[in-house]
């Protein structure tokens, strides 16, 4: 019965993982994986965008709408969250360390602007990778919900 339940689960994880490698041109043999843009915003929290330079204009200039600020770059590398429920592209952990970010948002540009995965970051939750590919309105409407709950785990608001 257990197995049962799981296989929905492992089936989505599998179509998440699948549509991640192939949106990303990932080919077996090859140690190359995705670039990223961090950017972080004065309270602390991050946004990550990967593939480096596929954003639309439109992506860009709303992340700098938000005070989000370009703070480092380089290459993806596959991580779990905390609790190793789910499984992303993102920073190396070092560099999450570095810029002290606890919450963030990872944002997935998809090959021939199809969409956007999205995937939240949150350390004692973990890592939620919803199976839905988001449209860029659907992303300007819900990053700053999003920011709200994070604030809202912290005690503070809009700053």
């Amino acid at each position: 019965m257990n197995s049962i339940k799981r296989a929905p689960l492992l089936l989505k994880f599998g179509l998440i993982l699948l549509v991640v490698l192939i949106a990303t041109g990932a080919q077996a043999g090859t140690d190359e994986t995705p670039e990223y843009d961090l950017f972080q915003n004065p309270e602390g929290y991050g946004l990550l965008l990967f593939p480096k330079g596929v954003a639309s204009s439109e992506l860009e200039t709303f992340i700098h709408s938000l005070d989000f600020k370009l703070v480092d770059s380089g290459r993806t590398a596959m991580r779990f969250g905390e609790k190793k429920e789910n499984l992303t592209y993102m920073m190396p952990r070092d560099v999450q360390e570095k810029h002290n970010m606890t919450k963030f948002i990872i944002l997935q540009v998809l090959a021939g602007g199809k969409g956007i995965l999205v995937g939240i970051f949150e350390q004692r939750y973990g890592l939620t990778l919803p199976p839905k590919i988001f449209s860029l309105d659907e992303v300007e409407q819900n990053i700053p919900k999003t920011l709200d709950l994070f604030r809202a785990q912290d005690g503070q608001q809009k700053t």
